[in-house]
């Protein structure tokens, strides 16, 4: 599986200008796939058993201008067309969305809005403030084993 990944994250070696912002897109990559809890760059130094002292470089990584994410997102999905058949309807290739709505306690938060909340519970509040965040993806895979590669997220 170890050389599967590799190989798989070797192609992306084209989408940075400089050696050492690869080999951290690896680490942060890594850091996705290990971590157990949502707590952030932090999460990634503490599942990996990175030093502490790398927390500040990870987040370096992240404001870089030896990369693009466009070129990521490219290189992605270049992946995804090559290695998985995409599952069509009708001549129609099949999306599917989801979102979350994430409440908050302060109104007056960046990016906090007033959310309607859908439910039948008739004790729930029909608003909430707080974050939406929506996703819409793209279902590639084989009969047995479907999966949705998410061109677009964005919270809202």
């Amino acid at each position: 599986m170890i050389d599967v990944i590799s190989h798989i994250l070797s192609t992306f070696r084209s989408c940075f200008a400089r050696k050492a912002a690869f080999n951290w897109f690896v680490v942060v990559i890594f850091g996705f796939m290990v971590r157990l809890d949502h707590y952030g760059v932090s999460a990634f130094v503490r599942w990996l058993q990175l030093k502490p002292s790398f927390y500040t470089s990870i987040l370096a990584f992240f404001r870089a201008t030896s990369w693009k994410l466009t070129d990521i997102l490219q290189k992605w999905w270049q992946l995804v067309f090559s290695r998985c058949p995409l599952i069509y309807i009708k001549d129609r290739m099949l999306l599917a969305g989801d979102g979350v709505k994430i409440s908050k306690e302060a109104e007056r938060m960046p990016g906090v809005k007033k959310l309607h909340q859908e439910s039948d519970n008739s004790g729930k509040a029909p608003y909430i403030y707080g974050h939406h965040y929506g996703a819409i993806g793209l279902m590639a895979g084989w009969v047995k084993k479907n999966l949705l590669h998410p061109p677009l997220c964005r919270a809202a």
